[in-house]
Parts: C-alpha cells; sequence; structure tokens
C-alpha cells in the first residue's frame, strides 16, 4: 500500500516504522523541521516537512496515489482539514483521523456520510477509559483486551512463584479448563517475547497473555492468585479528558471515585461536570493529602495527568502507602519498559492504543478489531475469514501460517472454541490471531481472499 501519515509523534513516528518494516510504501509529513529532521535520520520513510493540512505539501507527499491516509497531529481541527482534503482533493478511498474532541467527533460522522471516501475516527482517550474500566473488571491482570463480541478476553498477568500455573506446561492446560476456550496466547520473559507452543512451560516472574472465557475469567484470576474482587474505590489523579470521563463512567457505574487535580480551574470544572466523585484541588504526590483521603483503602489508584513521569512517581507513592492496584498514564516507551520493574501494575498508554485502532484499517482482509500488546511486540487481530482466503483452505495443521503466529480462538455462531491441528477455519468464522509483530505483515496473504 501508499500510505501517508500526518504527523510525526509518537503515534505518526511509531506507525510509519512498523507499516515500512511490513513493507509498505510510507510518507510520513511533520511541520516542525527539528522533528522532520530526526525522522528523516531515524526512519526508513520518505519524510516530507510542511504543514500536511494543506494542499502542495499533502500532494508532495504522494496523496494523489495513496491508498490509506492518516491524520494523526495533536490537532483535531489539523487532522479533520487533512482528512477532508485527501477525500475531497485527492479521492484517498481510506481515511484514518484521530479526533479527541466528541464535538469534532459529531461533525466528522456528518461530513463522512456525504464524501465518497472512507473515513474513520479513532479515539485514544476514550479507548484508554474502556481500557481502564477493562482492567478495573479483571482483578491482577496488567493489560485487558475484549474480543468476538465481548466473549473472549484477553488479559496480561504476572505469574508469581505462589501461582499454580508456575512450571505448568501449556500442554496441560486443558486438564484446568477442559470445557473452555482458554488458552496462553503470550508471552513475555525477560527481553523476550514468545508466542508459545505446546511444549512451553510458564514460569514464575512471565508476564503471560490467556485467551479467556469472559464467564470463566474469575476462575483463571484464582489460580493465577491474584486477590479477588471486591466494590471497588477508585482514586483518579488528573481532571483532563481521560480522568473526567473516566470519573464519570465510574458515576454511572455506582463506583465510589475520588479525583484530584492540582489546576484550580481544571478542578472547578470537574467538580461542576460531576455529581457523586468527591473532587479535591491539590497535589497528588502531597503524601498528607493522599492520607487524609485514605489512601490505604483504594483498591485503585489511576494516575491520568499530562506528566506521564509525574504520573510514575505518584502511582508508586500511592502503592507505598497502600493502594491496591496502581494504574500509570505513560506513553513513553522507555519508562513504559519499567512496569515490572518499579511495581506499577498497568501502563496506560494512548500511543499503542491508537495504533491498535489504527492496524484494523491498514491490514488486509476483514478485521473487525486489532490490539498492539505491551510495548508493540505482539499484535492480536479479530479476523472474519474470507472464502477463498488461505486461512480457509483445509484444516490448520496444512495451513502453513508463518512461524510466531497462533490462531488462538475461533467463533463459529454463538459457540467459541481453541482449535486443534484438525480444525478447519471456515468463511464467516471471526478468528482470533495472535503474532509477533515482525511477522504480522506477512499475514495478508493469508486473511485476504487469493
Amino acid at each position: 500500500m501508499n500510505i501517508v501519515i500526518v504527523g510525526g509523534g509518537l503515534v505518526g513516528s511509531t506507525l510509519a516504522a512498523k507499516l515500512a518494516k511490513d513493507g509498505h510504501d510510507v510518507a510520513l509529513v511533520e511541520v516542525d523541521a527539528g522533528r522532520a529532521r530526526e525522522l528523516t535520520a531515524e526512519l526508513d520513510v520518505q519524510c516530507v516537512r510542511g504543514n500536511g493540512a494543506t494542499a502542495p505539501v499533502l500532494r508532495a507527499a504522494g496523496a494523489p496515489d495513496a491508498d490509506l491516509l492518516v491524520a494523526t497531529t495533536d490537532s483535531d481541527e489539523v487532522n479533520m482539514t487533512v482528512g477532508l482534503l485527501a477525500t475531497s482533493l485527492f479521492r484517498v478511498a481510506h481515511v484514518v483521523v484521530r479526533l479527541r474532541d466528541p464535538n469534532h467527533a459529531e461533525g466528522f460522522d456528518m461530513i463522512a456520510q456525504h464524501d465518497p471516501g472512507k473515513h474513520v475516527r479513532v479515539n485514544p482517550e476514550a479507548a484508554a477509559v474502556d481500557r481502564i474500566f477493562s482492567l478495573l473488571e479483571v482483578p491482577g491482570a496488567v493489560d485487558v483486551v475484549s474480543f468476538l463480541n465481548d466473549q473472549l478476553v484477553l488479559a496480561g498477568f504476572r505469574i508469581t512463584a505462589a501461582s499454580d500455573f508456575a512450571g505448568l506446561s501449556l500442554a496441560h492446560m486443558k486438564l484446568l479448563f477442559p470445557a473452555t476456550p482458554t488458552l496462553v496466547t503470550a508471552i513475555q520473559r525477560g527481553e523476550r517475547w514468545i508466542i508459545p507452543h505446546g511444549d512451553e512451560e510458564l514460569a514464575a516472574g512471565d508476564l503471560v497473555y490467556f485467551s479467556i472465557a469472559r464467564e470463566d475469567v474469575r476462575d483463571v484470576v484464582a489460580l493465577i492468585g491474584s486477590p479477588s474482587g471486591e466494590r471497588r474505590k477508585v482514586m483518579i489523579a488528573g481532571a483532563g479528558r481521560i480522568g473526567l470521563e473516566l470519573a464519570r463512567r465510574l458515576e454511572e457505574a455506582g463506583e465510589t471515585a475520588v479525583l484530584i487535580e492540582e489546576d484550580v480551574q481544571l478542578a472547578q470544572q470537574a467538580e461542576e461536570a460531576l455529581d457523586k466523585t468527591l473532587v479535591i484541588h491539590g497535589q497528588v504526590t502531597d503524601r498528607a493529602l493522599l492520607e487524609e483521603e485514605e489512601i490505604d483503602q483504594v483498591s485503585t489508584f489511576v494516575a491520568l495527568t499530562p506528566d506521564h513521569e509525574g504520573n510514575l512517581v505518584s502511582s508508586l507513592l500511592a502503592k507505598r502507602l497502600g493502594a491496591r492496584r496502581v494504574f500509570a498514564l505513560v506513553d513513553n516507551p522507555a519508562l513504559a519498559n519499567l512496569i515490572g520493574d518499579v511495581g506499577i501494575d498497568a501502563v496506560i498508554s494512548p500511543r499503542l492504543l491508537a495504533i491498535g485502532l489504527t492496524l484494523q484499517h491498514i491490514r488486509r482482509g476483514r478485521i473487525r478489531a486489532a490490539a498492539a500488546l505491551l510495548e508493540d511486540k505482539v499484535e492480536v487481530m479479530e479476523v472474519e475469514a474470507e472464502a477463498g482466503s488461505l486461512l480457509t483452505a483445509g484444516p490448520l495443521s496444512t495451513v502453513e501460517l508463518p512461524p510466531g503466529v497462533i490462531v488462538a480462538a475461533i467463533q463459529r455462531g454463538a459457540k467459541i472454541f481453541v482449535p486443534s491441528g484438525e480444525d478447519r477455519v471456515e468463511a464467516g468464522d471471526r478468528v482470533l490471531v495472535v503474532t509477533t509483530t515482525e511477522k504480522a505483515g506477512k499475514l495478508d496473504a493469508f486473511l485476504s481472499r487469493a
């Protein structure tokens, strides 16, 4: 594919590197001259310096010949303008636009109804709230993604020495869950990511992703050794868009929440917008304030301020003072790598969420959902199997998927099952495919019609 990406920030540059590695022709547009020079030196893509919201710059980047354009700058207004130019002037067939303000989203949806191009908007901040809610529902998980109409959960857990899974051979998983679709789909062991097969053995310290039927989540959590979920009290640091929306969602769910905001104006706005949440103006790193608000009674502390290093500091302080679980909004890959070392239970990365949302519209085949797992080393895709694709050519034992790729689950009608080598994928099945990122680009031939 010929792909134009406008915006050379973390999302744009990560996407550009990933897609170029997959063999796509990528042009990356960046308005800042210094950043454009950095990207030219770092990435094996065409870097175009200029304002992507102008026709000459888009033309120079190859928009007239683009199969896909992704607008991922920090400005909703710029992204909307880029999207409109791409479809109206250059007739780009597929446009993905990052929008965070609901008011902009409404206008974009109305415009999309009358434009010949295929418009898609992604909102990583809304996805961040969804991810936090999913984490709250699965005690002990460091990452949670739902697939197959929310009937299957992909959840990552850190295996402790006390866990029933420590030392377990994956070939014996069916002994624990003989009648349910539960499977180990990915393992992080030290610096290595593993897409496992039956002879793999789990070890204490591994970060393990399980695909689990929704109704079996509690059983898996119990075997892992995580504490059972009790009625939760959530403390939120930061009254930005993500923090405010999380507080709203908690109110709707009838949960108790405390919101701490350092900026007096944001605190006042949050107090006016929320009904039941206790809003406090103060510093979230103020130990006396946290103790006064009974941090030791908090089941989950979520740091969502724009200061990502500060989020790590406040989360560590909250954990030290007794919060059971701590989540931190961190988009810096170097900081995110510290999750297992410093005691943060989960990292929320809008960057990775945006990439997962965008991948749905880049990978070939009928991709229904996609996610980039921690550190962007593993991709998970929910695919609707197409008649005539290699994936449906025969029993899975005869389908020569690339090494490092597994079919984790199949949904056929109302039934979800973990397939064996004798099973075959049928046209119309929903299929959960897990792969290392470096192998993901090689799946196109299997997922789309031959």
